[in-house]
């Protein structure tokens, strides 16, 4: 799903939805389920039984499958309006296109214009029965939406030898006016990675700067993921240089280090070294230390210095001749410490006898770790109850709530849906449970 906030719009209950990359904002009914897949959304109403705006006018008690908005965005870094590309081809959208005709525009500040037509479907069959067979039709609306570099295309089409139902077309210009599309839109990942290798060959130009597998640059001998960097790109895009040029610094730093630093022996970095929570469908492949987990997360182990940490290889443990169960209980001693040393700062909603949810005030990169400390799982429980729900959307950020208030756990399903979808360092989805027994995977009854 999409993120959201609930909002209203005359008498009926409205959320505020976000496009691809924040680009843009529309609000839409809670009777529409949005779905989004990178550049597209997919705005479906639920069938309502006896609704009318899910018949047409074919028999008074036929019900027909909720009918469709399509969204699609694209990015056009041309340089001028005479070398962007041009507006989508109705042939390519609606082939056969029987009748067409221009439509009132949206009343909205960005450009935009509006086709509606019926095209014919092509029929099914051997060459003769095609030739004879009349061809089934279908009606449809397109809508054009152009901001800057931004074009937003919108669609929406009947089922076959069917007409657009005409309260589900306007229900759709209604969304479509609420749109609002940011002034300076951020980067798409293909044109942020080009700024990255640009801002890299700037900086470091005795280096060899270049796109890696994935979503990734390589600079000199050190390859580094951009997706979290990107994730924060996209909520300060003001912030390009202040977020990118620390890491690549970081990248040329460590290729300036000898194998004695890039491999400390373990008494140096003992009390350094801390646990850290990643998603185990985390797509770098490295030799990073992990332990599987719950809820679809691994635990990962880092040197912590300061103001950045690295990752511990397997290479480490094979020099320290330290097992994984050791590393490990180091790691969870070394957070136990950390904690005493950093108290939690933490936002509570309900009475402190009675607390309803928990979480913290500020961003730190071992909030999430905290979950693996059994210590702590005793202090929330004191607060709780015996069982408690808590919710790692990412690495800086959980949130704890009580068993009690099924309503509470869907709000906070919602909320860490939507962080994991934006906020940089995503973890899971799935929310988590902590018992005497430990924590694992909530499932619901």
């Amino acid at each position: 799903m999409t993120s959201f906030d609930n909002t209203s719009s005359g008498d009926h209950s409205w959320r505020l939805c976000r496009g691809p990359a924040n680009w843009f904002t529309f609000r839409c009914p809670d009777a529409v389920d949005v779905r989004q897949n990178q550049t597209l959304i997919e705005l479906r109403l639920r069938a309502l039984e006896g609704s009318a705006a899910h018949t047409t006018g074919s028999t008074e008690n036929e019900q027909f499958e909720p009918t469709m908005l399509s969204m699609v965005t694209w990015w056009d870094d041309a340089e001028s309006d005479a070398t962007r590309r041009p507006s989508p081809d109705l042939t390519v959208l609606f082939p056969q296109v029987a009748e067409l005709r221009p439509e009132p525009s949206l009343k909205m500040a960005s450009a935009n214009e509006v086709w509606s037509g019926i095209s014919r479907r092509a029929a099914a069959g051997c060459w003769l029965a095609r030739v004879f067979k009349r061809k089934p039709r279908y009606q449809w609306r397109l809508w054009t939406i152009r901001h800057g570099r931004l074009t937003i295309v919108a669609t929406v089409q009947s089922a076959e030898s069917d007409f657009l139902n005409p309260g589900f077309v306007m229900l759709c210009e209604r969304i479509l006016g609420t749109l609002e599309i940011a002034d300076h839109p951020a980067w798409p990942p293909d044109m942020f990675l080009k700024q990255v290798i640009e801002l890299a060959r700037q900086r470091f130009p005795l280096l060899q700067a270049a796109a890696s597998r994935g979503f990734s640059l390589k600079l000199g001998h050190s390859e580094i993921s951009l997706s979290n960097f990107y994730r924060m790109y996209l909520q300060q895009p003001d912030s390009f240089r202040r977020i990118v040029l620390p890491a690549l610094t970081t990248m040329v730093r460590l290729q300036e280090l000898s194998p004695e630093q890039l491999v400390p022996g373990l008494a140096e970095i003992r009390d350094s070294i801390l646990p850290m929570l990643s998603a185990d469908d985390d797509t770098r492949i490295d030799e990073r230390v992990r332990m599987p987990w719950v809820g679809g997360l691994s635990v990962g182990y880092v040197m912590d210095e300061d103001a950045s940490y690295r990752y511990i290889h397997q290479s480490m443990l094979e020099n320290w001749q330290l097992s994984l169960d050791e590393l490990h209980d180091l790691a969870i001693h070394n957070l136990q410490q950390y904690a005493s040393e950093n108290p939690l700062e933490v936002t509570m909603v309900g009475d402190e006898s009675d607390p309803g949810m928990l979480m913290p005030v500020k961003a730190d990169a071992y909030n999430s770790s905290r979950i693996l400390d059994p210590k702590f799982h005793g202090r929330l429980r004191e607060m709780f109850g015996p069982e408690l729900i808590v919710g790692v959307p990412n690495r800086d950020f959980f949130v704890a709530v009580t068993m009690k208030d099924r309503a509470l756990i869907e709000q906070v399903r919602v909320r860490v849906n939507e962080d994991f979808a934006t906020m940089h360092h995503p973890l899971t989805r799935r929310l988590l449970v902590v018992s005497a027994d430990g924590v694992s995977e909530y499932c619901e009854i």
